[in-house]
C-alpha cells in the first residue's frame, strides 16, 4: 500500500505554470515593425492594412519590453505582450490629450521604428526559427490521420457558421432575437466546436495546445461576433456615446473635464483615439463592433493563463477557461472604459499569481494547516520566476496597471483594490505595501474629482447591499414573456456557475492546496462587497458577477479534475455542466437582441445631425434608443440641456398626445439657434416595446407636425427623418 506522501505526490498541483519554448524570428518582428511606421506615414488607410498596423503594435512595443523574461508560460507571454503595447498607447495618448500636443502619427512611428530597431539589435542572441509551428507539424504526424480529424471538423464548422449567418435574416427581429433569426447550421456549426472543446476536456487522452486553443478561439469568435457581424454598425445603443468621445479628443486634440464626467476619466478613450488615428480610422464607428469579440479573446485568454499558473493539470485550465467563455452573459464586453479596465485587473492579477507568490501572515498559515490533517500540504511556489530584477518588474507593472485603470474608469480600480489589498497585506502577495499604494493611487485621482462627483451622479447610492444588488435599470412597460424567460436564463445560470465554485472551492481546499483555494475564492468574494456603497446605476450586479466570474471558473473546473484521476463521475459532471452553461448562454445572450440593436438608418441620421448641429441648436428625439450622442460635436448636445426625448410626454399623455402638445413641450425649453426632430423605425419600435404609446402614436404625431407647416422634413434615408423648426422664435 502506497503512503500517504506517495499518494499526495501524484494527486496535488503545484502552484508553478508550464514553461516552454517560444521561439520567433525577431527580424521578422524588426521588418513588420518598419513596414507599418512607413504605412503610417503613408497614410494608406484600407482595412487590411489598418489590420496590418494593429496586429503590429499588439506585438512590436510590447515585445521589446517582454523579451528579456528568461522563462514564462507561453500563454501569458501573449498576454503580457499585447497589454504592454495597449497599456503603451494608453500612456502616449493620454500625454498627448492631456499636452494638447496632439501627433498620433508621428509619435506611433518613432515608436514603431525604436522598437523594431532595438529588436533587430538583439535578435542575433535569439534562436531563430518557428519552433512553435515545427511541433504542431510533428505532433500532427505522429498522430496520423486521426490528428487531423479535429481540424476538420473545426475547419467544415467554420464554414457552416459562416454560411449560416449569411443566411441569417438581420432585418428587424421579434421577441425572441436572434435565437428566431437563425438558422439551424448555426447552431449545428456552434455544436460541433463545443462539443470539440468538451471532448478535449474529458477523454482521456488530453487533446494538444493547438488544437483546444484554436477550438476555443473559434468557440468565442463564434459567440461573441455572430450578433456584431450581422450589421454594419455597433449594435449596442450605449456605445455611440463613447464613440463620440473618442471621436471628440480625435478632433479636438485634448481634453476638456467641464464637459462630462469621460473627460475627467478619459484614459481608455484617449487611447482609443490614439489608436483609431495612427491605424488609419479617424471615426471610432468603423472599428468599435470589434471590441465585443476582442476583449472576449483577451479575457478568456487571461482566464487561462492565470489557471496555467496555479494548476498544471490541462483539464483544469482548459474547463477555467471554458467555463468563463460559456457563462459571461452579462454582456459589458462591448467599447467601453469598463471592459478596459476589466481586461487590465485580470492582467494585474495575472502578474501577481505568476511573479509575487509569497508566505501569509501566521493566522492564515494556522488555517492552512487543518486539511493537512487528511492529506499534505500542496508546497506553495512562486508563479515564475523569483529573481529580485524580476519581482521588481513585476511590481511596477501592477502599479502602472492601477494608474492606468484609475484614469480610465470610476469603479474598476476600486474593485480592484478590493481583491488586490487584503491579499498583499496577508502576505499571499509580496512585498505587501502594494496593496495599500493600490488604494492609494485610487484615492489621488479621485480627491481632485470628487466634487464633480458628489455633485453630478453621487458618491454612494446608499449603504444597502440588498437594495443595490436588487436595483433595476430603468425599465417601463409591461415586459414580453421573452424578457421574462431571458431573466429566468441569467439567474439560472449564475446560479449554477456560483454553487458548482463554491463546492470546488471547498473541494481544493480539502485536498490540501488551501493556500491557493483561499486566495481564488477570495478574489472570487471580493466583488461583492462593491454593493455596499454602489448600485452603480442599476449595473452594479452585474459588475459584481463578472469580476467574481474568472475565480468561480477555476472553481468549477476544480470541482472536477482536482482529483488525481480521471473518473467517470467526473467525466459526466463536467460534461453535463458544460452543455447546460452552453445551452443558458446561448438561450439568454441571443435573446435580448431585438431591445439592443441600434438600425443602421439611426446611425446615418446621428452622424449627419452631428456634422451640422451647433452650440446653440436644440435636438429633440422620439426615444432615448436612437444615437444622439455619436460624433466629436456631441458637447452641443449637452450644454443646457440641448439634448431632448418625447419620452416623458409621452408617459403623461399616453395615446392622447397631440402635436400642439408636442410643440408646446419643445418651444418651451428656450433656446437661440435651430431646433430639429428625430423621427425614425427603430424609435417608433422601441416606444411599442416599451409600452410608452401605440403604433399608430408616432406616425400621426408626425404627420400632423409635417402638415402644419411649422416643420420641414430636411434628411430622410428611409427609416429616419429629421425635420427642422421653420420658425424658432417663441
Amino acid at each position: 500500500m502506497s503512503t500517504l506522501a506517495e499518494k499526495s505526490s501524484v494527486s496535488r498541483e503545484p502552484a508553478q505554470p508550464i514553461y516552454g519554448p517560444f521561439r520567433v524570428d525577431e527580424r521578422v518582428l524588426s521588418v513588420c515593425g518598419v513596414m507599418a511606421a512607413a504605412c503610417i506615414v503613408a497614410d494608406i488607410g484600407t482595412p487590411a492594412i489598418a489590420a496590418f498596423n494593429f496586429t503590429v503594435w499588439l506585438i512590436v512595443p510590447g515585445w521589446v519590453l517582454l523579451r528579456w523574461l528568461p522563462v514564462a508560460d507561453p500563454v501569458a507571454r501573449v498576454v503580457w505582450t499585447v497589454l504592454t503595447s495597449v497599456v503603451l498607447a494608453t500612456l502616449l495618448g493620454l500625454i498627448m490629450a492631456w499636452t494638447g500636443w496632439w501627433h498620433p502619427r508621428p509619435v506611433a512611428m518613432v515608436t514603431l521604428v525604436a522598437a523594431a530597431a532595438l529588436i533587430f539589435r538583439a535578435s542575433r542572441d535569439v534562436r531563430r526559427g518557428s519552433g512553435a509551428a515545427r511541433s504542431w507539424i510533428e505532433s500532427v504526424r505522429q498522430r496520423g490521420f486521426i490528428g487531423l480529424v479535429p481540424w476538420l471538423i473545426l475547419f467544415s464548422a467554420v464554414l457552416m457558421w459562416g454560411a449560416a449567418l449569411r443566411a441569417t435574416y438581420a432585418g428587424p427581429l421579434g421577441d425572441w432575437g436572434l435565437l428566431a433569426a437563425y438558422p439551424l447550421a448555426w447552431f449545428v456549426a456552434v455544436g460541433l466546436v463545443l462539443a470539440q472543446c468538451i471532448w478535449g476536456v474529458v477523454s482521456r487522452r488530453a487533446s494538444s495546445m493547438w488544437i483546444m486553443g484554436a477550438s476555443l478561439t473559434v468557440l468565442v469568435v463564434m459567440l461573441y461576433a455572430s450578433a456584431s457581424l450581422l450589421t454594419s454598425v455597433p449594435r449596442l445603443p450605449w456605445v455611440y456615446k463613447h464613440i463620440a468621445v473618442t471621436d471628440f479628443i480625435a478632433a479636438a486634440g485634448r481634453i476638456d473635464p467641464s464637459i462630462d464626467i469621460y473627460n475627467r476619466w478619459p484614459g481608455f478613450f484617449a487611447g482609443s483615439a490614439f489608436m483609431g488615428e495612427f491605424v488609419g480610422y479617424h471615426d471610432a464607428a468603423e472599428y468599435a463592433s470589434w471590441a465585443e469579440v476582442g476583449f472576449a479573446l483577451i479575457d478568456v485568454l487571461i482566464v487561462l493563463a492565470i489557471a496555467r499558473a496555479i494548476s498544471r493539470n490541462p483539464r483544469v485550465y482548459w474547463m477555467a477557461a471554458l467555463v468563463f467563455a460559456l457563462t459571461n452573459w452579462v454582456g459589458q464586453n462591448y467599447f467601453a472604459p469598463q471592459a478596459f479596465a476589466f481586461t487590465l485587473y485580470l492582467t494585474m492579477c495575472l502578474t501577481a499569481l505568476t511573479f509575487l507568490r509569497g508566505t501569509p501572515v501566521k493566522h492564515v498559515k494556522s488555517i492552512e494547516r487543518w486539511p493537512a490533517s487528511r492529506t499534505l500540504l500542496a508546497e506553495d511556489v512562486s508563479g515564475g520566476p523569483s529573481g529580485r530584477a524580476v519581482r521588481i518588474v513585476a511590481t511596477i507593472a501592477i502599479i502602472v496597471l492601477q494608474a492606468v485603470i484609475v484614469v480610465s474608469h470610476q469603479l474598476s480600480p476600486y474593485m480592484a483594490v478590493l481583491g488586490l489589498l487584503p491579499l498583499f497585506v496577508g502576505g499571499f502577495f509580496r512585498p505587501r505595501w502594494v496593496g495599500p499604494l493600490l488604494l492609494g493611487i485610487a484615492i489621488a485621482y479621485l480627491l481632485p474629482n470628487l466634487a464633480y462627483v458628489e455633485s453630478t451622479h453621487g458618491l454612494f447610492t446608499n449603504l444597502d447591499p440588498v437594495g443595490n444588488a436588487s436595483a433595476q435599470l430603468s425599465s417601463s412597460g409591461p415586459v414580453p414573456e421573452a424578457v421574462q424567460w431571458q431573466e429566468f436564463g441569467v439567474r439560472v445560470l449564475s446560479g449554477l456557475t456560483l454553487v458548482l465554485a463554491c463546492m470546488g472551492f471547498v473541494r481544493q481546499f480539502l485536498k490540501g492546496d488551501a493556500r491557493t483555494a483561499l486566495l481564488i475564492a477570495w478574489l472570487g468574494l471580493a466583488p461583492a462587497f462593491t454593493l455596499v456603497g454602489q448600485s452603480y446605476g442599476g449595473e452594479g450586479r452585474l459588475r459584481v458577477y463578472l469580476f467574481a466570474l474568472p475565480w468561480l471558473a477555476i472553481g468549477v473546473a476544480w470541482l472536477f479534475w482536482s482529483g488525481p484521476l480521471r473518473t467517470r463521475k467526473a467525466v459526466l459532471g463536467a460534461s453535463a455542466s458544460l452543455l447546460a452553461m452552453a445551452l443558458l448562454f446561448t438561450a439568454t445572450y441571443f435573446q435580448a437582441e431585438s431591445r439592443y440593436r441600434v438600425p443602421e438608418g439611426d446611425v446615418i441620421a446621428a452622424q449627419w445631425l452631428d456634422s451640422r448641429v451647433q452650440n446653440a441648436d436644440l435636438v429633440v428625439l422620439t426615444a432615448g434608443a436612437f444615437p444622439g450622442l455619436i460624433g466629436p460635436n456631441y458637447p452641443y448636445y449637452l450644454r443646457a440641456g440641448k439634448l431632448n426625448t418625447l419620452e416623458g410626454l409621452l408617459g403623461y399623455f399616453q395615446d392622447t398626445v397631440t402635436a400642439g402638445d408636442v410643440e408646446y413641450s419643445i418651444r418651451s425649453v428656450g433656446n437661440t439657434g435651430e431646433i430639429y426632430v428625430v423621427f425614425s423605425d427603430g424609435q417608433e419600435q422601441y416606444v411599442v416595446q416599451s409600452g410608452l404609446a401605440e403604433a399608430t402614436v408616432l406616425p400621426r404625431i408626425e404627420s400632423q407636425l409635417a402638415t402644419t407647416g411649422i416643420m420641414e422634413k430636411v434628411f430622410d434615408n428611409g427609416s429616419s427623418r429629421i425635420y427642422q423648426f421653420v420658425n424658432t422664435g417663441m
